[in-house]
């Protein structure tokens, strides 16, 4: 990515987020080069350096990095408010230099120099002002003697079929924004591929439908209704969004002339503010209402805003109405979204509840590997194996501590290996801080892994997405501290111990016949040890 791009999608992450300064760096200033550290700016006036130096840098460095995820400096340079050097004054003829020298060393030649005429280094005097008369026709003042009042039915009006580009109910005329694509209100990060996104068995479902969903741009007739809308759900940093960003980069490469919109539920909710108090919602409507894919990332927000929740009602009606797609995340289903309205949970819930889970070891074990192999980083296995053992339930912590130690290798100089690794990540990686392991531990990390409520799972709710981790907690609470079924029986707060003795067989038996169970038995076992 060039600097020129770059600074376009600054413009363009400043209009959407911080819209006040916008006109300021769009017009103002300028990127100038860029290094692999640092970008260069210049703004036209200096006096905006020392407000963009104390106030705006930080800023900038932090939507840069929002962007490309790396970490760029500012720097603030002054050549666009360096003087241009003036243009050389001609020489002088000496005296007593020959006409034909002064003619030859004159810069232009001279409209009415004749030969005989000497060389003049002083121009010509101004004509003299035409004094005979003081008050010239033009000059007069007009004659307002004969005008008469006109009625209100005489005034001629303007008929709208001959009004030109112009006229007197124009706003004032503004210079053209730049050009933006239509489909990022928010930033695309255009390295957020399918291609680019590790699957398996913690998130092969949601992978899956959300590149379905994209592939439907190429074949529409092959849409399958069943996955509309998708609805992808999970802990935060684990992939939702970069599977929103996939399926936008997806269609505008493969099928561009779509219209794709990606916004976050924070966009959504200020542009139908912004909306209602300018008296422009037709506008809005037909931006949200006019499309061929519309996603929405963090849908959980909606839930206690009561004028959104019910201008999503009506845009989802409206687009599911026409057959077209819609694509959503969230850090919970649907019906655990607090006040969020019965209709709208039926509507979320109506296609597809795809779930994210935490990423098991294998999955972090690739998610390392291929950081380090596109940095070009040797990562020894037994660092890759400390790392993916103990950092397991946040590809983007895990990503943040694998930054964090190339980063301390690099300004160390020291090559990476298993104690240096220790040593960088202790902050991240206690080496002496173990909790002990208790009912509430587990209940609680069972809770964190699956994403639900620690309230849900001891309540009396049978919902299969709170069975499954409450039968879980209840095996793992058996199996790892040995406690008896009254005691489980009180914890979970059931009626009778044979609820948890059935539980813990049933689970037992499903770890037996189910992969997916069983290895989620496993990540869960080792956020046990890791922090028990």
């Amino acid at each position: 990515m060039d600097f020129f791009q770059l600074w376009d999608q600054i413009l363009d992450y400043i209009d959407q987020y911080d819209h006040p300064y916008y006109d300021m760096f769009s017009n103002e200033v300028f990127p100038i080069s860029m290094t692999e550290n640092t970008l260069t700016i210049s703004p036209k006036n200096k006096r905006r350096k020392p407000w963009i130096e104390n106030v705006y840098k930080g800023k900038l460095e932090k939507i840069i990095f929002d962007i490309t995820g790396k970490q760029l400096s500012i720097e603030i340079s002054d050549i666009m408010n360096q003087p241009a050097e003036p243009a050389p004054m001609p020489p002088v003829p000496e005296a007593g230099a020959s006409k034909k020298q002064a003619a030859s060393e004159a810069p232009f030649p001279m409209a009415h120099e004749t030969a005989d005429a000497p060389y003049e280094n002083t121009p010509a005097p101004l004509p003299e002002p035409d004094i005979d008369d003081p008050f010239p026709k033009e000059a007069m003042p007009p004659d307002f003697s004969k005008l008469k009042p006109m009625t209100a039915d005489e005034v001629p009006l303007p008929d709208i079929r001959e009004l030109g580009e112009t006229s007197l109910f124009d706003a004032p005329v503004r210079s053209e924004p730049k050009k933006r694509n239509a489909f990022l209100p928010n930033p695309v990060n255009e390295e957020y591929t399918f291609s680019t996104f590790v699957h398996g068995n913690c998130n092969e479902i949601a992978f899956q439908a959300a590149y379905a969903v994209a592939k439907t741009a190429d074949h529409p007739d092959q849409a399958d209704q069943k996955m509309n809308p998708l609805f992808i759900y999970g802990p935060s940093g684990l992939g939702k969004t970069h599977l929103l960003h996939a399926i936008c980069n997806y269609i505008h490469e493969n099928k561009p002339e779509l219209s794709v919109l990606f916004v976050s539920s924070e966009t959504f909710t200020n542009e139908l503010i912004d909306a209602i108090q300018n008296h422009t919602m037709p506008k809005f409507r037909a931006k949200y209402r006019n499309l061929d894919f519309l996603l929405i990332d963090d849908v959980q927000f909606f839930g206690s805003k009561d004028a959104t929740k019910m201008e999503i009602f009506n845009t989802f009606n409206d687009l599911f109405d026409k057959k077209k797609h819609i694509i959503m995340t969230s850090d919970r289903t649907p019906q655990d979204i607090d006040k969020l309205e019965d209709r709208l949970q039926t509507r979320f819930s109506s296609g597809l509840v795809a779930p994210i889970s935490p990423p098991d070891y294998e999955i972090c074990c690739i998610i390392l590997q291929q950081r380090a192999e596109k940095l070009n980083i040797t990562l020894p296995k037994d660092v890759v194996d400390y790392i993916a053992s103990h950092i397991n339930t946040n590809v983007r912590e895990l990503e943040g501590a694998f930054n964090k130690l190339v980063t301390f290798s690099q300004i160390k100089k020291q090559t990476i290996t298993l104690a240096f690794t220790k040593d960088a990540l202790k902050d991240q990686i206690p080496l002496d801080n173990r909790q002990e392991l208790t009912v509430d531990f587990i209940i609680d990390t069972v809770c964190q892994y699956y994403g639900v409520k620690k309230d849900k799972l001891l309540g009396r709710g049978r919902p299969q997405k709170i069975v499954i981790p409450r039968q879980i907690a209840m095996y793992l609470c058996r199996n790892e501290l040995n406690e008896s079924y009254p005691t489980l029986r009180d914890y979970f707060h059931r009626k009778d111990h044979s609820t948890v003795l059935y539980a813990c067989e049933r689970v037992e038996k499903d770890i037996e016949r189910d992969p997916q169970t069983r290895a989620s038995i496993e990540a869960i076992r080792k956020l046990l040890k890791q922090r028990g």
